[in-house]
């Protein structure tokens, strides 16, 4: 299993304050997790969490990522 140790996470709120960003998405739950702990109480914005794009995620049908990005579409 794959870990993620010492993070040292990108400062994000010059780019966040000086865009019209406002929803984030993330993909896969080491991502949508880190990003809850590290980056959203420095931006306040809520994160999405779409389906990891890993290989390990080949299970998942492709209808099924389909649908579940959708999500990004109704947030345009």
């Amino acid at each position: 299993e794959a870990s993620i140790k010492d993070v040292i996470p990108t400062d994000l709120t010059t780019i966040i304050h000086n865009s019209n960003i406002t929803t984030i998405f993330t993909t896969g739950k080491k991502a949508y997790d880190l990003y809850n702990k590290y980056q959203y109480p420095k931006t306040n914005i809520k994160a999405i969490q779409l389906p990891s794009t890993s290989p390990a995620n080949a299970a998942m049908s492709l209808e099924r990522l389909v649908e579940a990005y959708k999500v990004i579409l109704e947030n345009l």
